[in-house]
């Protein structure tokens, strides 16, 4: 990639497909006058804006844009001029009838008026170059752009916000107060003064990679934001399963009815939650089986249980039968699902005279046969009616808890990382391991390689803002953008 912030560069940055709406943006030095020469305002209508608290400005004009010959287009012209803009040059966006035919001539007249086509991720790589934002934030672009889960686009609009820029920052502050008075003591070495003990400095070093490794461990890979948690609502046959799918769902994904084995096949649907969102799958019951069909039916079921990330165990809290049956559903329950996350879920309460008593019966039942040696392993428990829709709320919040509870303990820590970043952080806390170690030495020579640790630790920091960066890693990221961005 080109790093020359002279030339006028200029791109298409809409999708390369028919719509409403096509946006061809230009910027550098000869923007404005390039796009002068084409547009032709209609005189009747001008729109300008100035933000007073960021000082940011840009004038809208309503007009044509006029190609060779007889050829034009009625178009709008956005200006932002320098060092307000988004490139922190001068720069303009036309936007035009999202025709990719048009968008393209309008394209090869810039280009034929001295404008070079930009190359991918060139207008926010010279918004980095010119300061208006710092390299966690560009990258965090291409992360919003690129996002395909809530999640992931949570974790990158809180890196474009600067979160992972103003903790690295604060950090890389103290760490510069601890080198700075480390390498006062080691100039004042030969004068028998002492500015701070071995153990002052270790006890300071370690604070700083504890915070760095906490927030390592608060911050979220990009991969990992993009898998969709997978939530499998499973039980005994005619347990209700369906009906509370659709009623989570908020649509009839599943058919319901009356008769037992209506679900034949693992159903799935989208499912928003407060922090993010889940895979849920609806089920075919599970039991007894006589034909072949339903035998495999219930394999895919287990099968789906035993790679799913939270199981929705759901019994009949009508059924008539003693509350030994719930403990024979959980002992089936166990045998299907030994580890991992699970809420037991007692569905039609809507059917029972006296919900609340049933359910604590259950859960006596529970405690009377785990002090006898049954573990059960009920997990979290919770009475609903999927179709009155009563304890739904909550039912969801369990899901969450399960499924996000770091996130939702801390939301505002939670920050998607890319491999570079994640990278960075891990080497700068490694480098405060090292200085650590080092430390306990009384030689001077140990006291100047943990300076030197510390040092490479601060420029590790350094590489997450772009402070520390060389152009082979600009390249890197910046390629991975689309053109136009």
């Amino acid at each position: 990639m080109r790093f020359d912030t002279e030339e006028t560069i200029v791109a298409i940055s809409t999708a390369s497909a028919e719509a409403v709406r096509g946006i061809l943006r230009i910027s550098g030095n000869g923007a404005l006058p390039m796009i002068g020469k084409m547009f032709q305002p209609d005189g009747s209508s001008k729109e300008s804006t100035t933000n007073d608290t960021t000082n940011a400005s840009w004038t809208r004009r309503y007009g044509r844009v006029l190609l060779a010959g007889e050829i034009g287009s009625p178009a709008q012209l956005y200006v932002f001029r320098s060092p307000h803009s988004y490139t922190g040059q001068d720069m303009a966006e036309l936007h035009l009838p999202g025709a990719p035919a048009l968008l393209q001539m309008v394209l090869e007249s810039l280009l034929a008026t001295g404008a070079r086509a930009a190359e991918p991720g060139e207008f926010t790589a010279r918004a980095f170059l010119n300061g208006r934002m710092d390299l966690s934030e560009a990258e965090a672009v291409a992360e919003v752009i690129s996002a395909r889960s809530d999640a992931q686009l949570r974790g990158a609009e809180r890196l474009l916000a600067g979160a992972l820029h103003q903790k690295c920052e604060r950090i890389a502050s103290q760490l510069t107060d601890i080198l700075a008075l480390l390498e006062a003591n080691i100039d004042f070495t030969d004068q028998d003064i002492e500015l701070a003990s071995t153990q002052q400095f270790t006890e300071q070093i370690q604070a700083v990679q504890d915070e760095l490794e906490q927030l390592l461990a608060n911050c979220r890979s990009w991969e990992e934001l993009s898998h969709l948690p997978r939530v499998v609502v499973a039980g005994p046959a005619n347990a209700g399963k369906s009906c509370l799918t659709n009623a989570l769902l908020g649509m009839d994904r599943s058919i319901v009815n009356s008769l037992a084995g209506t679900t034949r096949d693992l159903l799935t649907g989208p499912m928003p939650l407060s922090h993010g969102e889940c895979m849920l799958i609806d089920s075919a019951g599970l039991g007894p089986v006589e034909d072949p069909l339903a035998a495999e039916t219930q394999q895919t079921t287990h099968q789906a249980i035993a790679t799913c990330d939270l199981l929705l165990w759901v019994i009949d809290g009508s059924d008539s039968r003693s509350p030994e049956q719930f403990i024979a559903d959980l002992r089936y329950r166990k045998t299907v699902r030994r580890h991992g996350s699970c809420i037991t879920v007692i569905n039609k309460i809507d059917m029972c005279s006296d919900s609340t008593s049933r359910l604590r019966a259950m859960r006596q039942l529970v405690r009377e046969r785990e002090e006898q040696g049954f573990s059960a392993q009920a997990g979290e428990s919770i009475t609903v009616s999927a179709v009155r829709g009563d304890f739904l709320d909550e039912l969801k919040q369990q899901i969450e808890q399960a499924l996000h509870g770091a996130a939702i303990q801390c939301p505002d820590q939670i920050l998607a990382l890319t491999v570079r970043q994640r990278e960075a952080l891990n080497a700068g806390i490694a480098n405060l391991h090292r200085a650590w170690r080092v430390f306990s030495e009384t030689e001077s020579m140990a006291t100047e390689v943990a300076a030197l640790e510390l040092r490479e630790g601060l420029d590790h920091l350094g590489e997450i803002s772009g402070s520390v960066v060389t152009e082979e890693v600009l390249g890197r990221i910046f390629s991975r953008f689309c053109v136009g961005k």
